[in-house]
């Protein structure tokens, strides 16, 4: 065996090696940036959920959870929140170790698999995904893993392994559905690679994929099984399926997202692309990204068409998907771009390769070294409690001896609290207002007569005044106490503070309050603009020392008091109307002090340097709660019969038939 053969059979186990050492570096990141408890929103409900013994049909992702629940058991089952945040930093690790190993192969360059896998750790987006509970740790790893066994189908044409290809594509589809948009890409490139194409279609390639196709849909069988099996499941088999199939896809809402974006709005959302891009890799990571297309076009058509071909339609279907956070809708691009940025490293055949591999290897390793450490405290959320203390000032004092909890929240803070009484609080007694409206009089009576407080969230209070009135004695409840924010926001004069308002807001805002708050900390002479992202920066007492107005994300800096105070916005508005871990930081030099959300957000340091937050109109915002206590005697207004009669609707003197009016 010649030299060069000795180097090509060494090379597999070199760039294995090479990937495992980039997976460690990014999972010890992610372990040391990891959030440390329950999240609010979608990772809230997979928090409260991994462990659950109960499979309802609308659950999706069932290969993340077959996958997490074992995990989670194994490693945190007292605190299935952290234990699913760290699942998810092994996931995004394992991403990038197979994406290290894949970009080696393709290219024949360790160097190329380094550069790819560094800058897709350090990206921001995969970052911050990689440290809470969510799927898409595990959907870039699945498509990772995809062009993994891609290019050893290429290398070798076996049945074995165009079946490993067929069969990992197969499962990915029980992580995200989203999986069908590398189809037309994937299959581009096996046409490309394959000599004879037709061979792809004959009866035993088909019948391969088809059984392939089968054995991963089985994921799906205990979705299958819950909608089966439901209480109200229609009678016939066929709407059954049909059922479990709109739950699966979500298409009640999904049909009115996809290719919704309005014409009018299309340049916004190019913008927004963009500056994406940017804020993964930088101008310099975009320039190789660009330069390593040209160069895979020179090592490999078939990948060349596959990585541009893939990158196309995930970021066109990004672009025209209208949902909440589009951002994480570019990841896989992100994936390509970085798969692409590190073929652009990858030497070239005559050229003089010490030289010039050291020369790139120490360029690369600066960037993405700096990187990472420029990224790290923007992501950083190793102290992030706000979603623990959001459940515990709704909850404080209350147990099922002595009070039950109803509430009106909006989706992202009720998986919070769903986590919370399901895995800290088992005596809390807790339901959602909307699922006892129709006998709220027998539910209050009932509970009352137990010797219960009924204790409502404000949102549910706004809602039981407007179905009954004043029927219900609503007391404000000391306990938690919520102050204005105006009475919270009493910034000590000399206190250097950071003013941010992001709009549009989550919750009612008000403009009086605000005006007020913002003279006091400016010594009257600061102005709002009414701009998407504002921001004062100053010493509280005098002129603001930074003012900003945009109506796009920036990076500001401004000194106060000798310290660095460092202002990012992360987030696109209006298109992003939630992203998990905020919308921007405020740090003091390297150190978080605030996380930027929707709404009011005010930082200011105390004389001992400790760092006073407020909310407003956000998420994360105080709320009140009212009582209802047992104690007070029962209500003039009558009966629990009489209440409902007044609450019902009116009807007209001759109305048709209606459930409403029969």
């Amino acid at each position: 065996m010649t030299r060069g053969e000795d180097v090509a059979a060494a090379f597999p186990l070199a760039a294995a090696t090479a990937a495992v050492v980039a997976g460690t570096v990014a999972f010890a990141v992610y372990a040391t940036t990891l959030l440390p408890g329950v999240d609010l929103g979608d990772s809230g409900g997979f928090q409260a959920a991994v462990l659950w013994p109960e499979t309802s049909a609308r659950r999706a992702y069932p290969l993340y959870y077959a996958l997490a629940r074992p995990f989670v058991g194994a490693v945190s089952s007292a605190d299935p929140a952290r234990g699913l945040n760290l699942f998810s930093a092994v996931t995004a690790a394992a991403a990038v170790s197979l994406l290290c190993y894949a970009a080696a192969a393709v290219t024949r360059s360790l160097l190329a698999g380094a550069a790819a896998a560094l800058l897709l750790a350090f990206s921001f987006t995969f970052w911050t995904q990689a440290i809470i509970a969510e799927v898409y740790g595990l959907h870039l790893a699945l498509v990772a893993a995809c062009l993994v066994a891609l290019h050893a189908f290429a290398v070798r044409k076996t049945p074995a392994r165009l079946a490993v290809f067929f069969g990992i594509y197969a499962l990915s589809f029980g992580n995200h559905l989203s999986m069908l948009l590398l189809l037309p890409p994937f299959a581009l490139f096996l046409l490309l690679v394959q000599e004879r194409p037709r061979d792809l279609f004959t009866r035993r390639t088909v019948a391969l994929a088809s059984m392939m196709a089968l054995a991963g849909a089985c994921v799906y069988l205990p979705n299958l099984l819950a909608a089966w099996t439901s209480i109200d499941a229609p009678a016939a088999a066929a709407a059954r399926v049909a059922a479990f199939w709109f739950d699966t896809t979500k298409a009640d809402w999904r049909e009115s997202m996809v290719l919704s974006v309005a014409a009018t709005e299309m340049g916004d959302r190019l913008s927004m692309w963009v500056w994406d891009a940017r804020q993964q890799f930088g101008a310099a990571g975009l320039v190789l990204a660009a330069a390593g297309v040209v160069r895979l076009w020179h090592i490999s058509r078939p990948w060349a068409a596959l990585v541009a071909s893939a990158y196309a339609i995930s970021t066109g279907f990004a672009l025209t998907y209208n949902v909440g956070d589009p951002h994480v809708f570019f990841l896989p691009g992100h994936l390509l771009t970085a798969l692409a940025a590190g073929a652009a490293v990858a030497p070239w055949a005559g050229a003089p390769r010490f030289p010039v591999a050291a020369l790139l290897a120490a360029s690369l390793a600066l960037y993405a070294g700096w990187r990472g450490w420029d990224t790290w405290p923007r992501v950083d959320r190793a102290q992030d409690r706000r979603g623990e203390l959001l459940v515990s000032r709704l909850t404080t004092g209350i147990d099922e001896r002595n009070a039950v909890l109803l509430s009106g929240l909006d989706w992202q803070s009720e998986n919070a609290l769903l986590y919370a009484a399901r895995w800290q609080r088992p005596d809390l007694a807790w339901t959602r207002v909307a699922d006892v409206m129709l006998y709220l009089p027998y539910f209050v009576r009932d509970n009352t007569a137990l010797g219960r407080d009924v204790v409502v969230s404000s949102d549910a209070a706004a809602q039981i005044v407007a179905a009954y009135g004043d029927h219900f004695p609503l007391f404000p409840d000391p306990v938690p106490p919520a102050p204005p924010f105006s009475a919270a926001a009493a910034v000590p004069a000399g206190a250097p503070y950071v003013l941010a308002l992001l709009s549009p807001h989550n919750e009612p805002f008000d403009e009086e309050e605000f005006a007020r708050t913002l003279a006091a900390l400016t010594g009257g002479r600061g102005q709002r603009q009414g701009a998407r992202y504002e921001v004062w920066a100053g010493v509280s007492g005098e002129a603001p020392s930074l003012h900003r107005a945009a109506e796009r994300p920036f990076h500001e800096t401004v000194s106060l008091l000798g310290d660095s105070f460092a202002i990012h916005m992360d987030g696109w508005l209006p298109f992003d109307t939630f992203r998990r871990g905020g919308f921007g930081r405020v740090l003091r030099g390297r150190d978080p002090l605030l996380i930027v959300e929707r709404g009011v957000n005010l930082v200011w340091l105390s004389r001992t340097g400790v760092p006073r937050i407020v909310y407003a109109a956000g998420l994360y915002a105080p709320e009140p709660r009212f009582r209802i206590p047992a104690s007070l005697p029962r209500q003039a207004a009558g009966t629990p019969d009489a209440m409902l009669r007044t609450a019902a609707p009116e009807c007209p003197t001759n109305p048709p038939p209606t459930a409403d009016c029969p």
